[in-house]
């Protein structure tokens, strides 16, 4: 097996499964937790993330498949997806069409009572479509602070990652096409404002 990333949630690996390449997700054990709290916490992790993932799946969200989910090794073995990072795409001709994309599916991720948690532009992958991936951190919420906290991540690696194309105003135009979007980018605002009065205070 080959090491793509080694986090502090988790290490992610490519090997194969049953003749077809695939993404093996360990959770990493926490030391200073009790064994026994930190085996069930695991296992509520592994058990919330896969059921996220088979939601969006029914739902016919591009994301990858779950072959298999191994709770005793807190692993889930999941479709590879054979593209290049958001990240990537963004430096191309065709950024425009990517981060359309992009609002679109998280969009309807939020539509379906999903939080990413983490969708900065390198868990997005770019094939003839775009894909979500790594719902370590997502959970279900029909909030609109929790949502507009997953167009801020976005936005923030989007500024910080890709300031020369402007990508805000294009990726919130899009996300602005969902009917019940506008809550949420009343809630962003509200969000970018504490953290701006946050930042002014020190």
């Amino acid at each position: 097996m080959e090491v793509k990333y080694r986090g502090a949630e988790a290490i992610v690996e490519t090997g194969l499964w049953l003749g077809k390449k695939a993404i093996f997700k360990t959770r990493n054990k926490r030391g200073y937790r009790h064994p026994i709290l930190e085996k069930k916490l695991v296992k509520e992790r592994l058990r919330s993330e896969s059921r996220i993932i088979e939601r969006l799946i029914s739902s016919g969200v591009n994301v990858p498949a779950i072959y298999s989910v191994d709770i005793s090794n807190n692993c889930i073995i999941m479709e590879f997806i054979d593209g290049i990072t958001l990240e990537k795409a963004l430096r191309g001709d065709n950024f425009e069409k990517y981060l359309a994309q992009t609002a679109k599916l998280l969009s309807l991720l939020h539509s379906l009572n999903v939080v990413h948690g983490d969708p900065t532009t390198s868990n997005f992958m770019v094939t003839d479509s775009v894909y979500a991936i790594d719902f370590g951190l997502s959970t279900v919420s029909d909030d609109n602070e929790d949502r507009a906290s997953d167009l801020r991540v976005f936005l923030e690696s989007l500024d910080s990652h890709h300031s020369e194309i402007s990508g805000r105003d294009i990726f919130l135009s899009y996300y602005s096409e969902w009917s019940r979007s506008t809550s949420v980018l009343e809630a962003l605002k509200i969000l970018e404002l504490r953290g701006r009065y946050n930042l002014m205070r020190g």
